[in-house]
């Protein structure tokens, strides 16, 4: 998990070298801001305002709404990856894997809709991040899948949590839902008959 930590800050705004407390109180404002008037009306203006912060100090650390949402998400990505994965089977592995990535975006479904839109971005800040974010998920799947899993089939689940996450991110399912379907793909390319 260093590895991923470290090439994390690689190339973007360097937030180790700043701040702790700054970035803290940017990403909590940022979080409240989201919570209460949602993704389209988040404004780095508001999350100045709340953080106690100047736009100037604010710039120095994230580029724009869509750089500190995916930071904001990058941490839960982070946290969720730290969890061991448990389960005796690939199958069992990946179901309880995909739980806690539904609980996960379940617990704070203003941040799962905002990351939605937010990684998608152009910004090449939000690029690195989303890097990362793919990055760490692939690797969670990998533990999960074990090491008969082909990479067709890693492919294959990447894609089907990626399009999972978008739709449950635009309300096309629930998260339960999400994780339900996700299980049901995971059982096809895992365990075909």
């Amino acid at each position: 998990m260093t590895e991923v930590t470290e090439s994390a800050s690689a190339g973007r705004r360097a937030l180790a070298g700043r701040s702790p407390e700054t970035v803290e109180r940017l990403l909590d404002a940022g979080l409240e801001v989201l919570r209460e008037q949602g993704y389209d009306q988040l404004s780095m203006r508001e999350v100045c305002r709340r953080a106690g912060l100047t736009h100037a100090t604010a710039y120095g650390y994230f580029s724009a709404k869509q750089h500190l949402v995916a930071e904001v998400y990058r941490r839960r990505v982070e946290q969720w990856c730290r969890q061991p994965v448990t389960g005796q089977t690939p199958l069992e592995r990946l179901s309880a894997v995909f739980a806690e990535l539904g609980a996960l975006m379940a617990e704070e479904p203003e941040l799962s809709v905002a990351a939605s839109a937010a990684v998608l971005g152009r910004d090449p800040d939000v690029a690195q991040i989303r890097s990362w974010i793919g990055a760490a998920m692939t690797r969670r799947l990998r533990d999960a899948a074990g090491p008969a899993c082909s990479e067709a089939a890693l492919d294959a689940l990447n894609i089907a949590v990626s399009g999972a996450m978008i739709q449950a991110g635009m309300n096309y399912s629930t998260y339960e839902e999400m994780t339900e379907r996700l299980i049901s793909a995971a059982r096809l390319l895992i365990e075909p008959n």
